[in-house]
């Protein structure tokens, strides 16, 4: 069977027609003396500019040193075709010195990417804009400090070329640049390029969407032995997973950046987050991380290499509305690859945020009669409370398959103790969790908290008529008060069924896309106690601490019971 070439350079120019109109800049309807004065602050020295009373056309054929170029606009139908639309233009060209022959096969393409179909003055032109040129892809606009004030030759450029003269002609304008341009590929086309040494950020971003056959601009070649037509393929590229943001990488209109990360930077970061992981006593799946990786890689603007590495800017969110924190990683800053509808910087060094690792720390009360004698002394400090029983009132949610799993609403009950419902009480409690022992069964063991900002949220049980306060404590230092809570009638701290607070669903789960009236109430954090705990660095290290969550109030309100359901640390933004 004959192979099948693949031709992305020729199928974004077949394709890319009805996008050549599309161009950010405004132009000219007709062409004055002084058009090349813009209406904003930027003037133009008139010695850099030349105004000739001819054609473009015209122009171009009377300069010998531009003879080279000049013939290959005629070769390529561009004289013809401008003539044919009878509108303004600008060309770019280069000297004959500066002249390369484009390769038979791309001889069009690259033709075509020297000419827009408007006129754009130097006034007009600002750094960070782009032009559409006729093969449908864009050339970007930059210029230096200079150039923004003013300054036109050798301060401005059109992808890496700079600009060495500007004529002003009867029907557009040309820039003599200092090399032709090299239409760079689109992010489609430099993702599905990348070397073995990217592999692993490939392999993420492809593997998340797929490829088809695009018949009506693929090119039949010839028959094959089995009499099958054999193409010139063309391959639409597809991606559900950012096109559901509208985000698509083949499309000529997106204005994109891209943090690229090679496999050395990539392993470097996960070795290091499963060693925080480990000092931690926790997991977290790699799938997870590498999700990050990423969904944190894309971004709908250009961004300058000082926005996304300044110790002093601001962050940044992808879009997937992941953070990236812009004093916390490391770019290659001098070395952006620029696309034809994006730009991409090199990644030198990423840190994994602990609001990653730690997607929410929560756990039940009745874990209670999981502990010993010991245990319960130790991490549930009753003062004027007795234990009463662990009980299930209301039923476990009914699992819905591939959604949500069984929850217990199981319960710890706190009645009064010896000073009875006129006292005060108060409830020192180490937040633990049960661990599978290896030889089967479960025991119990104390959290242990990474330093950093926490939302702490709880779950009691509702018309408990009663105001209570919570602290956290670290090494028996207070950190962190709650103001007053009323756990009164209202479903706000009733089991795990709060609906205030943002964010507050398991990782992975949106109730928006099920009808289920139980949809929005399953396994939240709560309701809202702290909306920051600062857990801080007692060993200096990084490594992690147990809590305690005090509950407290000045009675019980005549209540014979306290029912006590889950309690819930959420890493905020600021837990980098």
């Amino acid at each position: 069977m004959k192979k099948v070439n693949i031709s992305i350079s020729r199928w974004l120019f077949r394709t890319s027609c009805a996008a050549m109109m599309a161009f950010a800049f405004a132009s000219c309807s007709n062409l004055e003396d002084n058009d090349h004065y813009g209406n904003g602050s930027t003037v133009i020295n008139n010695n850099e500019l030349k105004i000739v009373n001819m054609s473009s056309a015209e122009y171009m054929n009377s300069r010998a040193d531009l003879s080279d170029m000049s013939n290959l606009f005629k070769e390529n139908g561009i004289y013809s075709e401008l003539n044919k639309k009878g509108q303004l233009s600008t060309m770019l060209v280069v000297t004959n010195d500066n002249y390369r022959q484009p390769d038979a096969d791309d001889v069009v393409f690259v033709t075509k990417s020297h000419v827009s179909d408007v006129s754009v003055s130097p006034a007009n032109l600002h750094n960070g804009e782009r032009l559409m040129m006729w093969h449908g892809k864009y050339v970007n606009v930059t210029m230096d400090e200079e150039g923004e004030q003013g300054a036109i030759v050798d301060h401005i450029k059109f992808n890496n070329a700079s600009v060495k003269e500007v004529i002003q002609t009867t029907n557009g304008y040309i820039y003599v640049i200092s090399d032709m341009i090299e239409t760079p590929t689109s992010l489609s086309d430099f993702i599905n390029s990348l070397d073995d040494n990217y592999s692993i950020f490939k392999d993420l971003v492809l593997s998340s969407g797929g490829k088809v056959f695009d018949r009506v601009n693929s090119k039949p070649i010839g028959v094959n032995n089995e009499g099958n037509t054999v193409y010139d393929t063309v391959w639409i590229y597809t991606n559900a997973h950012f096109e559901e943001k509208g985000f698509d990488m083949n499309s000529e209109s997106l204005t994109a950046t891209m943090l690229l990360f090679s496999n050395d930077v990539i392993n470097a970061a996960m070795s290091e987050a499963r060693a925080r992981l480990t000092m931690w006593g926790m997991e977290r799946p790699d799938s997870a991380l590498l999700n990050w990786i990423r969904d944190v890689s894309f971004y709908n603007r250009r961004y300058t290499a000082d926005q996304l590495q300044n110790a002093e800017a601001e962050d940044i969110k992808s879009i997937f509305n992941k953070q990236w924190r812009t004093n916390a990683h490391s770019i290659d800053k001098e070395n952006p690859i620029e696309l034809s509808n994006g730009i991409v910087y090199n990644v030198n060094k990423v840190h994994m945020p602990n609001n990653l690792l730690m997607y929410r720390l929560k756990d039940k009360f009745y874990y209670y009669e999981n502990c010993t004698d010991a245990q319960k002394e130790e991490y549930f400090k009753m003062t004027n409370m007795v234990f009463s029983k662990c009980n299930t009132d209301v039923a476990a949610w009914t699992p819905l398959s591939g959604v949500w799993p069984e929850v217990e609403n199981r319960v710890l009950i706190l009645g009064p103790g010896d000073d009875g419902p006129q006292g005060n009480l108060r409830l020192d409690f180490t937040p633990v969790r049960l661990k599978e022992n290896i030889g089967g069964g479960t025991s119990v063991e104390p959290y242990l908290v990474p330093p950093g900002s926490y939302r702490l949220a709880m779950g009691f049980k509702q018309n408990q008529n009663m105001t209570i306060k919570v602290s956290v404590l670290v090494n028996g230092q207070v950190v962190s008060v709650s103001n007053p809570i009323t756990l009164g009638s209202a479903t706000t701290y009733h089991y795990d069924r709060g609906a205030t607070l943002p964010d507050r669903y398991p990782e992975g789960y949106d109730p928006s896309k099920l009808s289920d009236k139980k949809a929005g109430n399953y396994d939240t954090d709560g309701g809202p106690i702290i909306d920051e705990v600062v857990i801080p660095d007692v060993n200096g290290d990084g490594s992690a601490s147990q809590i305690v969550i005090r509950i407290e109030a000045d009675n019980w309100n005549e209540q014979t019971g306290m029912t006590l359901h889950h309690w819930c640390l959420r890493p905020t933004v600021n837990n980098y």
